[in-house]
């Protein structure tokens, strides 16, 4: 007579494994568009997709293969780069209306801009990276800087991913550090040792700074916006060419900054619609 326990034990440890590898594959997959999305409109080859995620090439022509077909990915046949495609462009959209966390911000930002003519960014934590959401610009603006609505940055990568950095704790600014250390090289001043002295001084001066950190000649500062509940995962920074952002107009940038976040962040926690899952969705 078959035993019917070890049979049912046997089907069932297989349908666990299935279950497991499903999830491998999601994981991977979503890192794979976070990877290519932090990257920005330049997009990525497929042994840098697979270099960066320490993946196998056969396994990440797999999943680009797969994110092509359904056209999260789309391929540049003459560069042979992958970027982000027109469905997950789509479901950006349709992701919006939920998450009104930019248009309660604008306010902000444009008063920010108009009181220091400067560039004023928004910037969200998204797991080990920091999402620029919006990005506004003064009388003064940079002429080049890398940060576009939508572009990724390691975390501590820039004056206001530093500061959701330094807002986290000890041990998850080491995780940070370590999920990002194959990205950091292609920043300019950026290493696992300088990642934590700036986190050291941004906590000490209640603020962060990027002195030419990322793009030669530019200069930012960063502050959290501050929440009652959890650690702070919105951030406001200002940037400006290096010899403009130091002296009196400095102190003016930090004072107008320090205001601006304290208001908005007492106004998005007594609005709690503004916070809603934004964070549980964005910062897991």
């Amino acid at each position: 007579m078959p035993d019917l326990t070890t049979n049912g034990s046997h089907a069932s440890a297989a349908a666990g494994r299935r279950a497991s590898e499903g999830t491998q594959s999601i994981q991977r997959a979503i890192a794979v568009l976070r990877l290519i999305a932090m990257c920005g409109p330049q997009g990525l080859r497929l042994h840098e997709i697979a270099e960066g995620l320490a993946l196998e090439r056969i396994t990440a022509h797999r999943i680009v293969k797969g994110l092509a077909f359904s056209n999260m990915l789309q391929l540049d046949p003459q560069a042979r780069r992958y970027t982000l495609g027109h469905t997950a462009y789509l479901l950006g959209l349709n992701a919006s209306p939920a998450f009104d966390l930019r248009e309660r911000c604008q306010p902000t930002l444009r008063r920010l801009a108009d009181l220091t003519g400067d560039s004023v960014f928004l910037m969200v934590r998204s797991g080990h990276e920091a999402v620029c959401f919006d990005h506004l610009q003064g009388s003064y603006p940079i002429r080049t800087h890398s940060l576009k609505i939508g572009a990724r940055r390691a975390l501590g990568a820039g004056a206001g991913a530093m500061a959701l950095l330094a807002a986290l704790p000890d041990s998850a600014v080491e995780a940070a550090i370590a999920a990002n250390a194959v990205h950091l090289p292609r920043y300019r001043d950026i290493s696992p040792a300088r990642l934590r002295e700036l986190v050291a001084r941004t906590r000490a001066d209640g603020y962060a700074t990027n002195v030419q950190t990322v793009i030669a000649d530019v200069s930012a500062i960063g502050m959290t916006l501050p929440r009652k509940e959890g650690p702070a995962f919105v951030s406001i920074s200002v940037a400006s060419i290096a010899s403009r952002m130091t002296g009196a107009h400095l102190e003016e940038a930090l004072h107008a900054l320090r205001l601006e976040s304290d208001a908005l962040g007492r106004h998005l926690d007594d609005a709690r619609v503004a916070w809603g899952g934004l964070a549980d969705s964005l910062c897991g």
